[in-house]
């Protein structure tokens, strides 16, 4: 240690002559330094990318993407609205807009609004359901017919109440008859509200027992052409695809909900709150420590030199970032944050030490060669134990991780150099000021502490004890959504995909040579009680179609007529008053009070209040479109629609794989020729347990699986075992290299130990407190190990001074590891405040384990150091 502490001494010695020199030496470095950082740094926000691609699954995925590009590549909208109708309309304008910029948007597939699933889409219907469509579409046809001569709202009120009439008949049937009047009623009293929505004739037309209640979702996805020379290589389309759906949303007034999802979307909105969360996370940090740095330095000049060491680190890793990595991930790019807190310690050990003796009277350079002497040698120790706690996750295939673990790593040796360096000449050069004593307010905390140590530290290894019970009950949350920002529209449209089960993204897929292949995994697939049903090419080809096509025949004979009709001139159609005033009588009059909540009631109702309006409105000679003028214009709104949709069904024709439309065959058979077999679950697979269930279930069958709920739970256990590998490392370097510098191995466990407790202290809270490992936050007990041994080689080394009459808590030591320690948690738990869940799970659970890291070393270290000098004592005695 003698030769050590001579060769620092030499090189702070050396810093401190160069005075002005160095000083502006580090400036002009640093200035040349962050220019050069910020033209190299780019970020990745793929977090696939953040495991080793050699691993299977990662190898799978990689295939899966290379034959079907579009499902990292589409743009995804999901429109929800409140009426069938009014769902299939928006999705069908939005696609035609996209499709008119093919420069933007290289392919475009709405499968609702697809010509070749409207003309054939009665085919997909069980025959049951079918016939059940039909035989209703047949029964109104005399309505259809009617309205197509006429669509106004008079024709429509008279065949309304003539039709109730006949309902005993079974013409169009009170049921049919009942939704419409659902619907109607709703639709007049929105009309008359102001309102603009639409009636929905197919949602009226409707034969399914399970209506919607969360509105009617439809989707539209858009290949974006990238741009890979910009950080985001989506943002153009995805900025010309929110211009045009506001567009859309203007003509629809603002009724449809849009969300747009899919990687591209995700990854950018992910990246804007990272970066957005990143900078709040530094700007509340460098407040955060700059204020515990006055508290704790009392002093504004030791304040100013420390910041301007801290900056000077951070700038010089960035650049060594950009020198050697040149890309970050979602996890690196908090090693800035990471680095206010742990590039400080160094500066406050010195500059307290610095303090210290300055304030016993001495001038700067014995001040300075002091406090080499007294904590150089801790510092030089810290910063590789630190070091290596980072550069543990290296050897791991967490690559994300590791990509942090070099940056900070590093990071953390060019702290101390600069501490080294830079802080010996700005001492040199800084204005002379009166040297002011420690206050005594830490010193009379340390006290208190001193008394109760013992019984505190008791307390704390039994809570030890008890938390390692919890230990075993730790989780990994593989989930990249999870690590989200909830609210942002990406993840709440990508949520949306949940509510159907053919849209659902957590799904298996197996890729085979052939379609014959497809069918035979789809149907071993289908036996599992796990899934849910299975998509390939061929199930996009209805069964039993000549039988279906024989029904829609039938239908179509009544049907046929009702299409062909002369429209009747506007003066011959029936009067609005007219027939609202007719169907609301017959509706007075054929239910009574018993049927006061039913749907006839409400109807009737809902005319009435038109009359009323449209009387008042008569009576004021007020321009614009009177009530039930309003009233038409929402009912018949999507009627020609409906016409159009369904004079194509009736020339349905059998297909087969072949004749199914390119857009959805490129989703299910690669340009090499091979089919995708995706595999849907039962059960709602974001559970963690349903999903492991279901890759388990599915797995036994099928060993080469790939998409997004096997990359899920695969990566989930990659990167818990890269967890316990790099903390085990992590350890036993530590402890190899502490053995070898102290050559004791008494002292090596004095250290080691309080982090043990400590770490098994912070897995039992993230248990308690639900604070699962993720992507994010897995360094944290790597990082506790680092931190921690820092804290106990300084107090170790200090305890091993003579200090003479002093005691450990008398030197500048403790205060300089609490002072340390509250920097870190400032720094660390500033992360919270992102909105990116990730980056915010990082700050809560690294605050978690430095606060008990600096519990065991403060209080429980300490009382080891007495209870044995005690038994030396009693010893010697």
């Amino acid at each position: 240690m003698g030769i050590f502490e001579t060769f620092l001494s030499a090189w702070t010695g050396a810093a401190r002559r160069g005075g002005w020199l160095v000083v502006l030496a580090f400036a002009a470095a640093t200035a040349a330094a962050g220019w050069y950082a910020y033209k190299s740094l780019d970020v990745n926000t793929d977090t696939s990318a953040m495991l080793d691609s050699s691993l299977p699954f990662q190898q799978r995925a990689a295939d899966l993407k290379a034959a079907f590009p579009q499902i990292k590549t589409d743009l995804v909208v999901v429109a929800r609205a409140e009426t069938l109708d009014e769902a299939d309309a928006f999705a069908a304008t939005l696609a035609d807009l996209l499709k008119a910029q093919p420069s933007t948007f290289s392919a475009v597939f709405s499968p609702a609004s697809d010509p070749f699933f409207q003309r054939n889409g009665l085919l997909f219907l069980k025959e049951s359901e079918l016939d059940s469509r039909l035989t209703q579409l047949s029964k109104a046809s005399g309505l259809i017919e009617r309205l197509n001569a006429s669509p106004r709202i008079g024709t429509l009120f008279d065949e309304l109440a003539e039709n109730d009439e006949l309902a005993e008949k079974a013409d169009i049937g009170p049921d049919a008859l009942f939704k419409i009047y659902d619907e109607l009623a709703a639709t007049i009293d929105d009309a008359l509200a102001g309102g603009r929505r639409p009636f929905s004739w197919m949602g009226a037309l409707d034969t399914s027992d399970d209506p919607q209640t969360s509105g009617f979702i439809r989707l539209v996805y858009a290949t974006p052409v990238l741009d890979y020379t910009k950080l985001q290589p989506a943002r153009e389309s995805l900025n010309a695809l929110d211009d045009i759906i506001a567009l859309v949303n203007a003509d629809f007034g603002g009724r449809v909900e849009t969300y747009v999802t899919g990687d591209p979307a995700l990854r950018a909105e992910e990246l804007r709150s990272v970066s957005s969360g990143i900078g709040l996370s530094m700007l509340i940090s460098l407040v955060a420590v700059a204020v515990l740095l006055l508290i704790g330095f009392r002093s504004t000049t030791m304040t100013i030199v420390t910041m301007a060491a801290l900056v000077i680190s951070l700038v010089f890793t960035a650049a060594f970032a950009g020198a050697t990595i040149g890309e970050l991930n979602l996890v690196s790019v908090a090693f800035t944050v990471l680095l206010i807190g742990l590039g400080l310690d160094f500066a406050i050990h010195f500059l307290m030490h610095v303090q210290e003796r300055l304030a016993a009277g001495e001038d700067a350079r014995a001040a300075v060669r002091g406090a080499t002497v007294d904590v150089g040698p801790a510092m030089a120790l810290a910063a590789p134990t630190t070091a290596l706690a980072f550069f543990a996750f290296v050897p791991t295939a967490f690559d994300g991780i590791a990509q942090l673990g070099v940056i900070a790593g590093v990071g953390v040796i060019i702290a101390f150099v600069v501490s080294m360096t830079f802080l010996p000449a700005a001492v040199a050069i800084a204005p002379a000021s009166r040297a002011r004593k420690p206050s005594g307010t830490v010193r009379r905390a340390f006290a208190a502490l001193e008394k109760v140590a013992i019984p505190v530290s008791v307390l704390t290894v039994a809570a030890g004890v008890a938390a390692a019970f919890l230990v075993p009950q730790a989780r990994f949350d593989a989930d990249a959504m999870s690590l989200r920002d909830p609210d942002s529209r990406s993840v709440q449209g990508f949520n949306l995909l949940f509510e159907d089960e053919s849209t659902t993204p957590y799904r298996l897929t197996r890729l085979v040579g052939s379609l014959d292949e497809a069918e035979d995994a789809a149907r071993q697939a289908k036996a599992l009680d796990a899934v849910a049903s299975v998509r390939t090419l061929a199930s996009f080809v209805p069964d039993d179609q000549e039988t279906k096509l024989e029904l829609v025949d039938l239908a179509a004979g009544s049907l046929i007529f009702a299409f062909d009709v002369d429209p009747v001139a506007a003066a011959d159609a029936a009067a609005p008053r007219a027939g609202a005033e007719r169907l609301r009588d017959r509706l007075n009059a054929a239910y009574g009070p018993a049927d006061a909540d039913g749907a006839p009631a409400r109807l009737a109702a809902a005319v009435a209040r038109a009359l009323e309006s449209e009387a008042t409105f008569q009576a004021s000679g007020a321009p614009g479109p009177s009530p039930l003028e309003t009233v038409e214009r929402n009912i018949f709104a999507f009627w020609p629609t409906l016409m159009a949709r369904l004079e194509a069904q009736l020339d349905a024709a059998a297909f087969d794989v072949d004749g199914l439309p390119p857009a959805l065959a490129e989703r299910y058979k690669s340009a090499d020729g091979r089919y995708r077999v995706d595999m849907l679950p039962a059960d709602d697979v974001r559970d963690p347990a349903a999903l492991a269930a279901f890759v388990g279930a599915v797995g036994a069958l099928f060993p080469d699986l790939a998409g997004g709920a096997s990359q899920s739970l695969a990566a989930g256990e990659a990167i818990a075992q890269a967890m316990v590998q790099a903390t085990a490392v992590a350890f036993l370097a530590i402890a190899i290299f502490l053995l070898l510098v102290f050559r004791n191995v008494s002292v090596v466990l004095l250290v080691l130990a309080p982090l043990a407790l400590a770490a098994v202290l912070t897995v039992a809270a993230g248990v308690l407190f639900d604070l699962p490992f993720n992507y994010a936050n897995v360094i944290v007990l790597p990082l506790l190990i680092g931190i921690g041994v820092d804290s106990g080689v300084h107090l170790v080394m200090r305890e091993r001074q003579d200090l003479g009459d002093k005691g450990l808590y008398d030197t500048s030591t403790p205060r300089a590891v609490l002072f340390a320690a509250l920097t870190t948690v400032a720094s660390f738990g500033s992360l919270m405040a992102s909105a990116h869940r990730g980056t915010a799970s990082m700050g809560q659970l690294l605050s978690v384990a430095i606060a008990f890291t600096l519990v065991c070393t403060l209080i429980v270290l300490p009382a080891v150091f007495r209870l044995r000098a005690g038994r030396r004592a009693r010893r010697t005695g």
